[in-house]
C-alpha cells in the first residue's frame, strides 16, 4: 500500500533548493557589488595619486634634493624636537649618508630657502588636489629612505625610514606604484610612489610619496554596503514569497494527484480527478482520469458479471438444499434456524461484514453433502456403525460439491470442518482448537443447539434448558468456549425462538 506523500516534503525540498539558490545569488551579487565599489575607489584614488606623484617627480631636481639632504643640519639647526614621521612609513633611527663627492650646490640660494621653496610647491600641489595628508620626497638606497622634503609644516629632513614594498617595486621597475588600502593608528590610507632621477655617481634615487587618508571613503563604502544588504534582503524576501506561492500551487497539484492515485489503489473509482493545470501535471491528471473512468467501467462490468455468477451458483446450491429438506422432513427449516443462531453468535463476537456473508453461506450449505445419502438412511431410526460412518461422509462430500466455486473458498472449509470437535476428537480431520476455522466453530454450536431442540428419527427433542446445559457442559471439549459464551449471551432470545417453534410445531 503506497503511503500518501507528506504535504510538506516536496514543498520543503523545492523551496530549499530555490531559496538556497536565491540566497547564493543574492549574496554573490551583493558581495561583488560591494567589491566593485571598493575596487573602483581604490583604482580611482590609486590612479589619481600615481599621476600626482609622477608629476611631482618630473619637476623636482635631483641635485636640489641631494643638496637639501646634505645640508639637513643647517636647515634644521640642532633642534630635532619637531621630528615626526610621515604616514605609511615605519620609522628607524636616523642615519647619515655615506660620504661621497657632492654635486655643486646652487650659488644663489641657501639650503633653507631651497627647502622652503620646494615645501611651498608641495603644499600648493596638496591644496590644488584636495589632499589632506602628506606629500614627501625621499632619497632611496636599497631598503632605506632619507627624508628630504615634506609638505607638512614640520622639518623631517634627514630622517630615515624603512621603505614599503610598493616603494621597492617602484625603484626596481622604474614605474609609479600605488598601494592597496592599509591601516595604522591614524586611520586608513592609500599611498603612491613615483621614482625620480638618480644621484650622480651613487646608487641612490629620488622617490616621491603621496599619502591619502580614505576614512571618508570607507565610511561611504560601509553605508553603501548597508544599502546593498537592505536591497538584497528585501529582494530576497520578495522573491522568496513569490517562490513560496508558486511552489505551494505546484505541490498542491502534486498532492491532489497523489491522493487520486491512492484512491485508485484502494479501488475507490467513484471520485473524479479534478486537476486543471496547463503543464505536465495537468496532462498526467487527465491521463489518470481517463484511466479511472475506464477501470470503473470494467469493474462495474466485472461486478455485474460476478453478481450474476454468484446468483446462479447460489440458486443451484439452494435448489440442492431444498431438495435435501424435501427428502428429510425432520430437517425442514433446519438451515434457516442454524443461520439465525449463527448470526446472533457472530454479532456478539463482532465478526466483520465480509465474514458474516461467508457465515450465511456456510449455514445454508453445511449439510449439502447429505444429497448423497439415501432417503432410507436419512429416515432410519436405529443407526448402525456402518450407517453412522456413511453419514459422517457428508462433510467431505459437501466440501467437494462447492470446491470449484472460488468465492466460496472459506465456506468450503466451514462445511468440511463443522463436525470437528474443539478437543480434536471430531471428524473428518481431527482438528483441534484454533486449527478449526472460526466459521466452522460457529456453525458447529448453532447446528448443535438446533439439533438438540428438534425431533430426529433416532431420538426426540430435548428441552431448551437441558440443551443449554449440554452446551455449557461441552464447552471446551466439543465446542469453542468463546463461541459458547457468545451463544449464552443471547440465551433469552434463543429460548424465545425455540419456544415459539415448539408452540407452532415447526
Amino acid at each position: 500500500m503506497a503511503k500518501l506523500i507528506n504535504r510538506n516534503s516536496i514543498k520543503f525540498k523545492i523551496l530549499s533548493i530555490v531559496l538556497f539558490a536565491l540566497f547564493l545569488l543574492t549574496f554573490t551579487l551583493g558581495y561583488f557589488s560591494f567589491q566593485f565599489s571598493k575596487n573602483r575607489i581604490i583604482s580611482m584614488l590609486g590612479d589619481s595619486l600615481t599621476g600626482i606623484s609622477s608629476a611631482i617627480a618630473s619637476f623636482i631636481s635631483v641635485e636640489d634634493v641631494y643638496f637639501i639632504l646634505k645640508n639637513s643640519e643647517k636647515i634644521k639647526g640642532t633642534d630635532m624636537s619637531e621630528y615626526n614621521r610621515p604616514k605609511g612609513l615605519d620609522l628607524l633611527s636616523p642615519r647619515t649618508l655615506d660620504e661621497k663627492p657632492e654635486p655643486p650646490k646652487p650659488p644663489d640660494e641657501s639650503p633653507r630657502a631651497m627647502y622652503d621653496r620646494y615645501s611651498a610647491i608641495l603644499q600648493r600641489t596638496k591644496k590644488l588636489n584636495s589632499i589632506d595628508s602628506s606629500i614627501n620626497v625621499f632619497i632611496a638606497s636599497r631598503n632605506s629612505f632619507w627624508t628630504a622634503l615634506t609638505s607638512e609644516p614640520i622639518c623631517l629632513v634627514g630622517a630615515t625610514y624603512v621603505m614599503r614594498p610598493e616603494a621597492k617595486e617602484a625603484l626596481l621597475s622604474g614605474l609609479t606604484q600605488a598601494t592597496g588600502i592599509y591601516e595604522d593608528k591614524d586611520g586608513t590610507w592609500i599611498s603612491a610612489y613615483a621614482p625620480g632621477g638618480y644621484i650622480l655617481l651613487e646608487d641612490k634615487r629620488v622617490v616621491v610619496e603621496v599619502n591619502y587618508r580614505i576614512n571618508s571613503y570607507i565610511n561611504m563604502l560601509r553605508q553603501e554596503l548597508v544599502i546593498i544588504v537592505i536591497i538584497c534582503v528585501v529582494g530576497y524576501l520578495m522573491v522568496a514569497f513569490i517562490s513560496y506561492q508558486l511552489v505551494t500551487a505546484l505541490v498542491f497539484a502534486i498532492k491532489k494527484l497523489d491522493e487520486a492515485i491512492v484512491d485508485l489503489e484502494k479501488e475507490r473509482y467513484d471520485k473524479p480527478i479534478d486537476i486543471r493545470t496547463n503543464d505536465e501535471i495537468g496532462h498526467l491528471a487527465t491521463a489518470f482520469e481517463l484511466l479511472r473512468v475506464s477501470i470503473k467501467k470494467k469493474i462495474d462490468e466485472l461486478r455485474l458479471s460476478l453478481k450474476r455468477e454468484k446468483k446462479a451458483h447460489l440458486e443451484s446450491v439452494m435448489a440442492l438444499t431444498n431438495a435435501i429438506e424435501e427428502r428429510d422432513p425432520y430437517t425442514k427449516k433446519h438451515v434457516s434456524r442454524v443461520h439465525e443462531y449463527a448470526l446472533l453468535i457472530a454479532k456478539v463476537m463482532h465478526i466483520p461484514h465480509d465474514d458474516m456473508i461467508q457465515l450465511r453461506y456456510s449455514c445454508i450449505l453445511h449439510d449439502i453433502g447429505k444429497i448423497y445419502i439415501e432417503d432410507a438412511l436419512l429416515k432410519k431410526v436405529n443407526l448402525t456403525h456402518e450407517d453412522f460412518e456413511e453419514i459422517k461422509k457428508h462433510a467431505e462430500r459437501g466440501a467437494k460439491i462447492i470446491g470449484g466455486i472460488e468465492f466460496l473458498t472459506d465456506v468450503k472449509e466451514a462445511v468440511l470442518c463443522h463436525q470437528e470437535r474443539y478437543d480434536g476428537t471430531g471428524y473428518p480431520r481431527g482438528l483441534k482448537g484454533s486449527e478449526i476455522p472460526l466459521l466452522a466453530r460457529i456453525v458447529s454450536v448453532a447446528d448443535a443447539i438446533d439439533a438438540m431442540t428438534t425431533d430426529r428419527p433416532y431420538r426426540s427433542k430435548m428441552s431448551f434448558s437441558k440443551a443449554m446445559d449440554e452446551i455449557e457442559k461441552k464447552s471446551g471439549t466439543q465446542f469453542d468456549p468463546e463461541v459458547c459464551a457468545a451463544l449464552l449471551a443471547y440465551r433469552d432470545t434463543i429460548e424465545h425462538m425455540v419456544q415459539k417453534r415448539f408452540i407452532e410445531g415447526k
